[in-house]
């Protein structure tokens, strides 16, 4: 239905009036049918496959289950959440977590930024460099596993061929304790890097030049111009990637599963992988839910964190 409204005005030599109209369009009913199916049917998606799956594993953490007889599980409570906090497996599968994921992301910012300084430059063949840099991120995590499982091979890696060319013996990287959660975090920094760069290169191409002028006529060093220019400006773009990486750290399970399986022993078995184990290899899926949702609990804390302080250097800066 379309509501027509016509005024009329002189121009300003006051000759001849000017009509003017003025539409205003109201939604008939085909349009705001169309509008809300095309909202309702996503939510109604989104809603089915992540709410619902979350509903039923709060649910199943609360169970006595056992998947050797579906047909016996008992509401226990909170009974599962404190086993776990008894439970020594759980707290090494939780700091060996901690461990990865920190050496991870903190490995990946170190790497990222000073990769991201390079290709913010502009030089012959830059445009060639950002785009292979980021064939990693194109790779998913299970290939990476497997391709990286082959080149660290005791006997026919590709790595261990490389050291035998300067002297050193083979190395067990991935069946030794002390070895194996390097050689995953060394693949996941292969894979995940690129992720980093991409964000951090977005921040510092999105930094006026003025800036770095008046920095270079002020006769600011480069050192000081990353310190008190470029990192301040670069702050929100940090902690985004930093909140995007540490989310999918924790959550890294294919890429170790492929590689170690969580060995040798439980040298790699990181809190997904226990969730996992004890969920589908020892049927206690009431335990294996419990652990999920600790998982939950701990990147929704990390993920509020990061994003008050966002907030507040937002206030902060304006």
């Amino acid at each position: 239905m379309t509501l027509v409204r016509e005024a009329e005005s002189v121009d300003g030599a006051g000759a001849r009036p000017v009509r003017r109209r003025a539409r205003f369009r109201h939604r008939s009913r085909g349009e705001a049918a169309s509008f809300y199916l095309l909202i309702g049917v996503p939510f109604l998606v989104l809603f089915l496959v992540t709410f619902v799956p979350l509903v039923v594993a709060l649910w199943t953490s609360l169970l006595d289950w056992n998947l050797a007889d579906p047909a016996g599980a008992v509401f226990v409570g909170l009974e599962n959440f404190t086993a776990l906090a008894g439970d020594p497996a759980f707290w090494h599968a939780l700091l060996l977590t901690a461990y990865q994921v920190s050496a991870t992301v903190a490995l990946q910012f170190a790497l990222g930024m000073p990769i991201a300084l390079l290709l913010a430059r502009r030089f012959r063949g830059v445009k060639v460099l950002r785009s292979l840099y980021i064939i990693p991120m194109m790779t998913t995590p299970v290939v990476v596993g497997l391709m990286w499982r082959m080149l660290l091979g005791t006997d026919s890696g590709l790595v261990n061929y490389a050291l035998s060319l300067v002297g050193i013996g083979p190395v067990d990287w991935l069946g030794d304790a002390g070895t194996a959660m390097p050689a995953v975090i060394g693949a996941d920094l292969w894979l995940s890097t690129p992720f980093v760069v991409i964000i951090l290169l977005a921040g510092l191409q999105s930094i006026p030049q003025e800036v770095y002028e008046a920095a270079s006529v002020d006769g600011a060093g480069g050192l000081r111009v990353f310190l008190h220019i470029t990192l301040p400006l670069l702050k929100p773009m940090i902690f985004l990637a930093l909140l995007f990486r540490v989310m999918d750290a924790i959550r890294r399970f294919d890429t170790i599963y492929t590689m170690t399986g969580g060995g040798p022993g439980n040298a790699t078995e990181t809190l997904d992988l226990h969730a996992y184990f004890a969920a589908f290899r020892d049927l206690e899926i009431g335990k294996g839910a419990a652990m999920a949702m600790v998982m939950l609990l701990i990147i929704m804390v990390f993920s509020g964190f990061l994003l008050a302080r966002v907030r507040a250097d937002d206030r902060a800066d304006g």
